[in-house]
């Protein structure tokens, strides 16, 4: 039986391996699969899996027009030697290109635009941003045609593109993350090493410097701590925390930092806490994993956060940009090791009922069908 072809679009190599191959695994018995990223490292990982690759140098955060109009000829190449029945993209950059280029096919080319966080273009307020953030949706609107699909993580990135009229014509629908597998990222009766594990890029983004008072105000408090930061700065992202400010937290005994690694559960499992006081998020994995371990949550009251950790419930909700509303969850928590054991518990049934890897890619395979028939 001839398979139907789809073209799996992401910014980067990495991501499609973290967050998105089980969901890519389990079309491959109904596709043909390709893979198009800035491939760094893994391109040979992914082709062993099963999959086709094609390279798209492109840079994230680059704004010449020159080199983005060379990505995006390069782009609809790929796609015309391909023929794809749905291409798929995810990110923002990789939306923009696929929306643009939408507009050439016929209409038996699908196109699914994947919202997995709306960050700095949201978060940021700067007089530049805001121009940017009003040109990126301009010339989505313009593009944009009618058999484009969106998929969200979380119902308010949903309702802030419904505000900004780029769903007017375009149906939509919510899949909720990457999903987690609940058999790898299981608890466990080890030894607690860790008070606080923060596992994410390391990005002013995600609160890292609202944490680091945060700790500075318990340790004022002669409230001492052993916090982990497992994970590495992003230079190429805007809000990247430069390393030598973490070598200084380091050498103030503030937290214990190592860079990212591929196998996070021995840490979560050595943990007791899972932190993330992000100011926005699509619906972070790494809450999920660390939920799935029976980590209680301190994490900010922002859209994608607020779809793992449900306040008193499986953690507690706090104020973002606020060190001291942090420090007081921080305190609140990790002096009642009943309250500890009891939101790790009613995480890991909040994942267990919502958030299940193969649920998710059984999500997607239901509407790669809808959009076939």
């Amino acid at each position: 039986m001839k398979k139907y072809k789809l073209l799996y679009f992401v910014s980067e190599d990495e991501y499609f391996l973290t967050h998105k191959v089980d969901q890519a695994k389990s079309a491959l018995k109904l596709f043909d699969i390709m893979v198009v990223t800035n491939f760094n490292k893994y391109e040979e990982r992914i082709k062993k899996l099963g999959f086709q690759t094609s390279n798209l140098n492109f840079d994230r955060k680059s704004l010449n027009p020159i080199s983005n109009f060379l990505v995006f000829i390069n782009f609809l190449t790929i796609i015309f030697k391909f023929k794809p029945n749905i291409i798929q993209a995810i990110a923002l950059k990789p939306i923009f290109y696929n929306t643009i280029a939408s507009f050439f096919f016929k209409n038996n080319v699908k196109t699914i635009n994947c919202v997995v966080g709306l960050g700095y273009l949201f978060i940021n307020k700067k007089i530049k941003t805001v121009l940017i953030k009003k040109l990126y949706f301009l010339i989505l609107n313009l593009f944009l045609k009618k058999n484009t699909y969106f998929v969200f993580q979380n119902n308010d990135d949903l309702t802030s593109l419904k505000k900004l009229g780029v769903l007017k014509n375009s149906p939509s629908r919510i899949i909720r993350g990457s999903g987690v597998d609940i058999q790898k990222f299981t608890n466990s009766k080890k030894k607690k090493e860790y008070d606080l594990i923060f596992h994410s890029r390391i990005l002013k983004d995600k609160g890292v410097y609202e944490l680091i008072d945060a700790l500075k105000i318990l340790r004022n408090k002669k409230i001492f701590l052993n916090v982990l930061m497992l994970g590495s700065p992003d230079p190429k992202n805007m809000s990247s925390v430069p390393i030598k400010n973490l070598k200084e937290w380091e050498k103030q005994k503030l937290i214990i930092w190592k860079k990212k690694i591929n196998n996070v559960i021995p840490f979560l499992q050595a943990s007791k806490i899972s932190i993330l006081p992000s100011y926005r998020e699509g619906l972070p994995k790494c809450l999920l994993e660390a939920a799935s371990c029976g980590l209680p949550i301190i994490t900010s009251n922002v859209p994608g956060c607020r779809e793992i950790c449900i306040n008193q419930y499986n953690g507690i909700l706090v104020k973002a940009k606020d060190s001291e509303s942090l420090s007081w969850a921080i305190k609140e928590l990790i002096g009642n090791s009943q309250k500890i054991k009891k939101y790790g518990k009613n995480g890991r049934i909040l994942v267990k009922k919502n958030f299940l890897s193969n649920k998710i890619s059984n999500d997607f395979i239901q509407l790669y069908k809808e959009l076939l028939k």
